[in-house]
């Protein structure tokens, strides 16, 4: 598929995806935009697959998001006001994918499945991270990651049984399911993005304690710093044991 195809289809597909999140109240006004564009630079500059990969986040987010959303409301645990994500949250989400997109445009397939396994392991950090809050949260058993003391669901830096096992396994459907999507085909390179997930999920919880309840970094930057690391990690292993 040439790159002028690609990318118009993947300009249909998001605009039909997002009209069903918008009907659904799934994202604002501003999300909508955030995410086309992104959608849009990632298509172009990668490739329609590449495109393909990245919509899964958002159909497993809103899938972890919106499960008990009314259980969610009356702990007031909910994103948003009633689950629904703004362009600050696919800033914090898709801002690294779209850059390593662009890198990759701009190499020009010179480093290919570097790049591709570091665009992956971003966006699995942020299945991972997603998952681990959105369900986490029903789990009593909450410990600070940095402390190992009981809290509260919700908190920053909190983690659970719960949230570890759910954000192990969506971010393993994830890893294949994307891994199959692009390369087209299945081999272990997956475990590179798997385990990027998972680290950089554990580092969002440990930057969360450190520095974000602590007003240091918000929320989104932590989405930010977490998603590059998953990028940092998952390209530096993809050197070493290729």
């Amino acid at each position: 598929m040439d790159t002028l195809t690609g990318t118009l289809l993947a300009i249909c597909v998001a605009a039909v995806l997002l009209l069903v999140a918008y009907k659904k109240g799934f994202l604002t006004n501003t999300g909508i935009l955030a995410s086309f564009i992104s959608a849009v630079i990632i298509a172009y500059c990668g490739n329609f697959w590449w495109f393909a990969a990245y919509m899964l986040f958002p159909m497993m987010a809103f899938a972890a998001t919106f499960t008990k959303i009314k259980k969610k409301k009356a702990m007031g645990l909910q994103e948003g006001k009633a689950g629904e994500r703004g362009h600050m949250n696919i800033l914090g989400v898709g801002l690294i994918p779209t850059i390593v997109s662009v890198v990759y445009f701009i190499d020009d397939g010179g480093a290919s499945p570097y790049l591709t396994v570091a665009f992956l392991a971003a966006i699995a950090v942020s299945v991972a991270d997603t998952t681990s809050s959105e369900i986490g949260v029903f789990d009593k058993d909450v410990w600070m990651i940095t402390t190992l003391k009981k809290t509260e669901p919700g908190i920053n830096g909190g983690i659970s049984r719960l949230g570890l096992v759910s954000s192990a396994i969506t971010s393993l459907v994830f890893a294949i399911l994307s891994y199959a999507l692009v390369f087209h085909c299945l081999d272990w390179r997956i475990l590179i993005v798997w385990v990027c997930g998972m680290v950089g999920n554990l580092l969002d919880s440990v930057v969360g304690a450190v520095w974000e309840n602590k007003g240091r970094i918000s929320k989104y930057g932590n989405n930010i710093v977490t998603a590059l690391s998953g990028a940092v990690i998952g390209f530096i292993l993809c050197l070493i044991v290729n």
